[in-house]
């Protein structure tokens, strides 16, 4: 008889799409820990790729970044599906409470007025609250093999390169 590894493959992509969702709301391991009521030794082993949370977590959790606008905008039902199916969840994704979920987004983001839009006092106005950063995708950014506005930089490696290879 063959004796099989009790082991399984990481998820490493899994792992760590789901830091990089972390870290973009702002939290701590630790954080979402307390947050989800669950340990920390739980989210390490999410990140590390070695377990996917429970369903009743991820929901949680997925909430969290829609409220934090941790998916790029008028993609999220797209991102959170595809999420989903990465965590292997045991269940199907309630598509009600999604559409639940994307429905408070945009009715948040679009305030009904009771008043009319009228002149403002810079005095008045609270100072502006930080938005976390959309995501972006460097995969396609142009390469950029120069120094702009760095001549003085550019000159010295250009003389070490010279020299160097003068020898």
């Amino acid at each position: 008889m063959v004796k099989t590894p009790s082991y399984r493959e990481r998820d490493y992509a899994f792992g760590q799409a789901l830091m990089t969702l972390r870290t973009a709301i702002g939290m701590t391991q630790e954080g979402l820990a307390e947050l989800l009521g669950i340990s920390r030794q739980a989210v390490v082993g999410w990140e590390a790729g070695s377990s996917y949370p429970l369903a009743k977590h991820f929901k949680h959790f997925l909430t969290l970044c829609v409220q934090q606008q941790a998916f790029p905008p008028g993609h999220e039902a797209d991102e959170i599906r595809t999420f989903w199916k990465a965590a292997h969840q045991k269940v199907l994704l309630d598509e009600n409470w999604l559409a639940g979920l994307l429905g408070d987004l945009r009715a948040s983001a679009v305030p009904a007025l009771s008043e009319p839009i009228g002149e403002t006092n810079t005095a008045d106005q609270a100072p502006a609250r930080s938005v976390p950063a959309p995501r972006i995708d460097w995969g396609d950014a142009l390469a950029v093999p120069t120094f702009y506005g760095r001549a003085r930089e550019m000159e010295l490696i250009t003389l070490w390169f010279l020299r160097i290879t003068a020898r």
